[in-house]
């Protein structure tokens, strides 16, 4: 019987984390602040600013179909180190050529962005759902913890990096290739496809072990998990995924949209790039903070309960950003609004796990961040035209709470995940 301590798992999940750390976090939330420095020295307005983080946001959302058909294709190991790599190829052009907004928009936009979808959340969740079984919320929420810990840190360091350069933005992106190729080498190296690979079954129970546990936990189990097989087909026939797209508006247009505007918006309410970048990775630390706390109740509480209430809380912060009064404000704001998005997005990632399964799960959340992505997306542009119009984002941040608001009710009225029993009898069918 293998030690939970000697299990794999744990081991990939430290690999995962490091990667969603490095690879993922610095080049979508560091690039909030370096991307404010290289507007300033390129001359662009907001417009062109948002733009740019719009077409990363398309990036690690759209493609994620194929990211998903990559994935079952040729595999998590490959798919991770080519995303990284890709990343690291983006970032040294960032850091060496790149001078027009359309190169910035083909660079980070496109390749950047692509590369960070194809190593990024979707390549490591569906890995950590094949290992995982009982613990399974836990180890997605503390996997997805690399993200939040890294965007913690990437808004500090680079911005240090950038005024320690001399205002040189380019000097991030030098860092964040360096930290792509790392995570290229320890995909390629340490990387396993499924637990059965190395002669293990998830969790790293035995099979007798595994039985005994699974009688129990059905007996008395709290937060609904699957047991049945299902694709893309059988839960688009199912009303949960659709309420669960709405409920990921808020969320998934408001955070990204601060990402891409936050820094300049307390800027031009007077704060120092320094205060502004520091607020930035305060609402970053809070949504670790807020995921850790989700990995603790996860698989006790069900996960639409808890998205549902930290829906609320985001709106509240949404709406503090707009006018935050001195440093207990600019820091209120960024511990509601970081703390309510790390448990929303680790709510989003282990939601369909439970309601679809190990099978049903890449399609699923491919299709669902192609949804929430293009939503960010569209929103960093409207975001940005509102401003140059209107010189304020007050219209935008009203929208983005009212969206919140409304995703709380619709998961509070949400019922789990059922597979229809025609799809049942069908399955029970192929494998008579």
């Amino acid at each position: 019987m293998t030690r939970q301590s000697d299990f794999y798992g744990w081991k990939l999940l430290a690999i995962f984390w490091f990667i969603l750390f490095a690879n993922f976090a610095f080049p979508l939330y560091g690039a909030s602040v370096v991307n404010t420095y290289m507007a300033e020295a390129l001359h662009w307005d907001r417009t062109q600013l948002g733009a740019a983080a719009a077409i990363y946001q398309l990036m690690i959302g759209v493609p994620a179909p194929l990211i998903a058909l990559l994935i079952l294709k040729k595999g998590v190991r490959f798919s991770a180190a080519i995303g990284c790599w890709v990343v690291a190829a983006g970032a040294l052009l960032m850091s060496t050529v790149v001078h027009t907004s359309l190169q910035v928009d083909l660079v980070y936009g496109l390749m950047i962005g692509l590369g960070a979808m194809t190593g990024g959340v979707l390549v490591s969740q569906t890995s950590i759902n094949r290992w995982f079984a009982k613990y399974k919320g836990l180890a997605i929420t503390i996997v997805h913890t690399g993200g939040t810990f890294g965007g913690f840190v990437a808004a500090r360091l680079l911005d240090k990096i950038i005024r320690v350069s001399g205002g040189n933005w380019r000097a991030g992106w030098w860092l964040i290739a360096g930290s792509s190729t790392l995570c290229a080498l320890l995909a390629m190296a340490f990387v396993r496809e499924r637990p059965a690979d190395l002669g293990l079954i998830p969790d790293g129970a035995s099979e007798q072990g595994a039985a005994a546990v699974s009688i129990r936990s059905k007996s008395r189990q709290r937060v609904h998990k699957t047991t049945d097989d299902w694709t893309l087909g059988d839960a688009l026939h199912t009303p949960a995924i659709w309420l669960i797209l709405i409920s990921l508006l808020g969320f998934s247009a408001g955070y990204p949209v601060y990402l891409a505007h936050g820094n300049a918006h307390l800027r031009d309410l007077g704060y120092t790039p320094a205060q502004a970048a520091s607020s930035i990775s305060i609402m970053l630390l809070s949504a670790l903070c807020g995921t850790l706390l989700f990995a603790t109740i996860a698989d006790r509480i069900e996960p639409r309960l808890t998205w549902a209430v930290a829906s609320l809380v985001f709106a509240g912060g949404i709406l503090l950003a707009l006018h935050p009064s001195g440093t207990v404000g600019l820091y209120l704001y960024a511990i509601l609004m970081g703390g309510s998005f790390g448990v929303c997005f680790s709510a989003m990632m282990v939601l369909p796990a439970n309601y679809y399964g190990v099978n049903g799960y890449p399609p699923v959340m491919s299709f669902m961040m192609m949804i929430g992505t293009s939503v960010a997306a569209l929103g960093q542009i409207v975001a940005g035209k509102v401003f140059d119009r209107a010189h304020t984002y007050t219209p935008v941040f009203y929208g983005v709470a009212a969206l919140s608001v409304l995703s709380g009710i619709v998961l509070l009225l949400m019922k789990p995940a059922r597979k229809p029993a025609s799809s049942l009898a069908a399955t029970a069918t192929e494998h008579a």
